[in-house]
């Protein structure tokens, strides 16, 4: 296999990484994100071909990885590109998956100014792993391609249909596709009574609760407590939510 050497700190490639690591706007001018660890990438690369791989071991390379361009570099390089103490060798640049139509779907994902980018990504994995067939991310939520939330999701942004968009957007798709709106809160019903077959379930910020527009648009539905508790974490609340109303439907 074909592949070039880098060891330079400076190289052009290694501060086009770096920054497509810790820029939001980069990466979405670049239209890239870069996915590190073996196992990630791996399963990235069985339905996306990678733009760039960068790789400590040539040997890793024998797993057949697919790309345009690939490199090996130093264990120094391999540190800074990957912001990880002790990263495992190899990491690729990727073409960042387009922003996708949830036309005609009947159980969508709302996150509503999510801010925390390991509450986002443990969403996108759980609303993957439960079978929910996209999510729409509204408001002032981070960015789901974030190192962090990429991290969280095991990369869940590839293989799960993402819409970003604005309030109005989302009115129209869930009247235009009869979904009900539901949204997580404190005071609400229990998901055991809806009745709905298609729905959207609104996960909100976690410090400062629902927007407005959700709360004027939405029926609300919470999770029972004991009462020794006064909430659970989104991720955890999401998690659950989501099940049961997979589950009832």
């Amino acid at each position: 296999m074909d592949y070039q050497e880098i060891s330079s700190l400076q190289h052009p490639l290694v501060k086009h990484l770096v920054k497509l690591r810790q820029n939001n706007g980069y990466r979405h001018d670049q239209k890239s994100v870069v996915i590190e660890g073996i196992k990630l990438l791996s399963e990235i690369n069985q339905n996306f071909k990678a733009k760039t791989i960068l790789t400590t071991n040539p040997r890793l390379l024998e797993k057949g990885f697919q790309a345009d361009k690939i490199y090996v570099t130093t264990e120094d390089v391999m540190k800074k590109v990957s912001g990880m103490i002790t990263p495992e060798g190899i990491l690729a640049e990727f073409p960042l998956p387009s922003n996708t139509s949830l036309e005609g779907m009947n159980r969508i994902i709302v996150l509503d100014s999510i801010n925390d980018p390991g509450n986002l990504g443990t969403l996108l994995r759980t609303a993957l792993a439960l079978g929910w067939e996209g999510v729409f991310i509204a408001g002032n939520s981070c960015d789901p391609y974030n190192e962090k939330a990429l991290r969280a999701s095991r990369g869940a942004c590839f293989n799960m249909p993402l819409q970003q968009g604005s309030w109005p957007e989302l009115r129209d798709l869930a009247l235009r596709n009869s979904l009900t709106p539901l949204l997580a809160d404190l005071k609400g019903v229990s998901p055991a009574t809806i009745k709905a077959k298609k729905f959207m379930l609104v996960l909100s910020n976690e410090a400062h609760g629902p927007s407005k527009e959700a709360i004027a648009f939405c029926q609300r539905v919470t999770i029972p407590l004991s009462g020794e508790m006064e909430s659970l974490n989104v991720a955890v609340a999401g998690a659950i939510l989501m099940y049961v109303l997979i589950e009832r439907a």
